[in-house]
């Protein structure tokens, strides 16, 4: 007896792969889900549920974390995960401490989860004699856009930001560099960032939906008299939301608004760019130019 996949059903099988102490059947005629104690899989009225042990739900756990970017995140999940004891119980917890990254989580596994649960189905449909279904297309939230908020920049967040960066710079800002060499840089962007105030500079901040700050970017004309070539002032976003996209969407949006501005260049100097970053700049049009980038906008 051949039954349909609706997504209550999915719902329950999800959460019956996760149940450790009991195993269950799918009732193909009542279209619900019975425990295996009280009923015995026939493959034709009762068909047993995939297996899914706890070492499936360790590696689907390191898979994920070897997909993330954000650098805190990924080194306690990780450490998490090789200590041996409490794994589960232990992951669960540090992820409520990265609410982004959790959301993340839950993302990938109903994903992988969805999937595994198809390929069984669809060994079921070839038995049956019917063709295999496609996966459906995800249906995402969007987490950066639900989750975050994108504001312009404008003058009265310079003295946030100059303190933020005051912060981040002891230590964080520029790893790649010694110790003794990251204060001479700061103090060279803090300049830069300083004197771009007077030629007018713009950008976007993000901000958590508690106004929390996330990361920024921001530019000002290199010349009064053109003010069609930009210098990038700030490009940041500060280790906990790393590997989110907070970047990307930061550096697309602005570049879309530098277009609908006709500006025409714009540049990155006086800073070190992390290899991590050159991807990125790379996909969006930039060129390692001497010692720095540059991308055309129009």
């Amino acid at each position: 007896m051949t039954f349909p996949l609706s997504e209550e059903l999915i719902q329950d099988i999800l959460q019956a792969l996760e149940n450790q102490e009991q195993t269950f059947l799918v009732d193909a005629k009542n279209l619900r889900l019975v425990c295996s104690t009280d009923y015995k899989g026939d493959d034709e009225f009762y068909y047993i549920l995939p297996e899914w042990k706890s070492a499936d739900g360790f590696e689907l756990r390191e898979d994920f974390v070897s997909t993330l970017h954000s650098p805190i995140a990924k080194d306690e999940l990780q450490r998490i995960l090789h200590s041996g004891r409490g794994v589960f119980r232990g992951f669960k917890n540090t992820l409520k401490e990265y609410p982004e990254v959790e959301k993340l989580w839950h993302q990938f596994k109903n994903k992988k989860m969805r999937h595994y649960i198809n390929d069984w189905y669809n060994g079921l449909r070839e038995i049956w004699g019917l063709e295999t279904l496609d996966e459906e297309p995800e249906d995402n939230e969007d987490l950066i856009k639900d989750d975050f908020i994108f504001q312009e920049y404008s003058p009265d967040n310079y003295q946030e930001l100059i303190h933020i960066f005051s912060n981040a710079a002891h230590g964080e800002l520029n790893t790649e560099v010694p110790g003794e060499l990251q204060e001479v840089f700061f103090e060279l962007w803090q300049k830069q960032f300083m004197d771009a105030q007077s030629f007018n500079q713009t950008g976007f901040i993000c901000r958590t939906l508690s106004t929390e700050f996330v990361g920024c970017i921001s530019a000002a004309p290199v010349l009064h008299r053109n003010d069609k070539i930009l210098v990038l002032t700030s490009f940041y976003v500060s280790p906990n939301y790393r590997g989110l996209g907070i970047g990307t969407q930061l550096l697309s949006m602005y570049l879309n608004a530098l277009k609908d501005h006709k500006k025409k260049w714009i540049l990155i100097t006086n800073t070190i760019v992390p290899e991590t970053l050159e991807p990125l700049l790379h996909r969006y049009g930039f060129e390692k130019t001497g010692s720095g980038f540059l991308a055309k906008i129009q």
